[in-house]
């Protein structure tokens, strides 16, 4: 009786403890969670009051040796990009945003941090080419200001620039040469010899563009450019030289943008003037809807030949387009062009043209990015081709597709690969002609 009456007390107690050291195991193994991510809250808190008090040192040393997960990770990076900038490394700064944009291309905070490292680096393209992202998919509710003051900064509204570009030019011929073997002419047949195809071999295009734009108002301004370049090919007779004066007004709101203005060129063949060219350019761009715009240009130009006033032409094109954001990482495009060239003298050589391309514009991977277009049209001209009983009819059609990539420089120079294949079909056999080609073209914004 005694021993279970003892027993009897013992088994209430020691059933009593087995709750309670589980309940206070599980209240410490909480508090110690809740603790664990109350510390990394209020690290990411902490480095987030030093960086707006301005201490980046301190910010930078708990951001660089915390490890943030899940959804800090991307702001505590942001951070730290922030400091680097603000610390005058734009180096580090635009490689950590590029980053984050390539996992997370929807957040406008660091795309507009991007933007102003890459204006403060003097990287006006890349610049140019996140801020037409970043309002291609703005929300037309967005207030302008602050687009329109990224706008200034990369140096589209104020200021010198100066740009230059150098590429390699594959291996042509006058026309792009027939890819007939035999012509008819007069009705009767003529054969073309390979060695009659003279080509101009591998060369060389180069050129420089400078130009200053001065703000007369918030959203107005004047600008004038003047450009030169350069075709050296390994057989002279193909060399070219040209220089251009241009002289505008442009005006530039968040949601149009309208711009009009003169155009004078001078062209040389083999360092031998060849001809004048006077003109102008009125072109606009309208935000329709969300992701959505509008474009369009007229240009007219008048064209005067040194050696043969017979030649003089007057061209007038029109073009027209629409393209579509359809999200951060794909642009879509349709457009349409109409060009007119009247030349008094020689109406044979007189013609209408209508063209349309389709393209888009999309990242691939490691900052690589590609535009790709594919253009088909037709050109009619106006008379009887000299020495045939027929109107000259031509159809031509083009794919061509461009890459580019992200932060990626050769000796300061920004490469740009741009692969193409175009066929073109006419009625006159001189102007049958396919061509495939690769150019390598290299940039760079000083």
């Amino acid at each position: 009786m005694g021993v279970h009456r003892r027993a009897a007390r013992r088994r209430p107690h020691s059933g009593t403890r087995g709750p309670l050291a589980t309940i206070c195991l599980a209240a410490v193994l909480l508090l110690a969670t809740a603790g664990y991510a109350a510390r990394a809250q209020t690290a990411f808190q902490s480095a987030e009051a030093l960086v707006s008090a301005g201490h980046y040192a301190e910010a930078e040393t708990l951001l660089a040796g915390t490890r943030f997960q899940g959804e800090e990770a991307i702001p505590a990076a942001y951070l730290l990009a922030v400091v680097y900038a603000r610390t005058n490394r734009p180096d580090k700064a635009e490689k950590l945003l590029r980053e984050i944009l390539s996992r997370q291309p929807d957040i406008d905070a660091v795309r507009i941090e991007l933007i102003k490292i890459l204006a403060l680096q003097g990287k006006r393209q890349g610049a140019g080419y996140h801020l037409n992202r970043l309002t291609d998919t703005a929300d037309l509710a967005r207030d302008d200001d602050q687009l329109r003051q990224l706008a200034r900064r990369i140096g589209t509204t104020e200021g010198f620039s100066v740009s230059g570009y150098f590429s390699l030019a594959p291996s042509t011929n006058v026309n792009d040469g027939t890819s007939q073997s035999t012509v008819m002419i007069g009705g009767l047949p003529f054969t073309i010899a390979n060695s009659a195809r003279e080509q101009s071999g591998v060369g060389v295009r180069a050129g420089l563009v400078a130009g200053y734009s001065h703000a007369l108002t918030e959203t107005q301004s004047a600008y004038v450019s003047l450009s030169a370049g350069v075709s050296d090919y390994g057989n002279d007779q193909f060399d070219k030289q040209h220089g251009e004066l241009r002289a505008g007004l442009r005006r530039d709101e968040l949601r149009y943008s309208v711009q009009a203005e003169a155009i004078a060129d001078r062209h040389w063949h083999n360092r031998k003037s060849q001809s004048l060219g006077f003109g102008g350019r009125v072109a606009a761009k309208w935000n329709v809807a969300q992701g959505w715009w509008l474009s369009g240009e007229i240009v007219q130009m008048y064209r005067s030949f040194d050696k043969d006033s017979g030649a003089d032409a007057s061209t007038t094109r029109a073009t027209a387009s629409v393209r579509h954001a359809v999200s951060r990482r794909l642009t879509l495009s349709a457009g349409g062009s109409f060009e007119k060239e009247s030349v008094s003298a020689r109406p044979w050589n007189s013609y209408d043209s209508v063209s349309g391309t389709l393209g888009l514009e999309m990242p691939i991977a490691y900052g690589v990015r590609v535009k790709a277009a594919v253009t088909a049209g037709s050109r009619d001209f106006d008379d009887l081709f000299p020495g045939l009983r027929l109107i000259r009819r031509d159809r031509f059609w083009e794919v061509r597709g461009t890459f580019t990539k992200d932060n990626f420089e050769i000796a300061g120079f920004s490469p740009i690969i741009s692969v193409f294949t175009k066929e073109q079909t006419s009625n006159v056999a001189f102007y049958d002609y396919q061509s495939n080609g690769m150019e390598l073209t290299f940039t760079k914004a000083f």
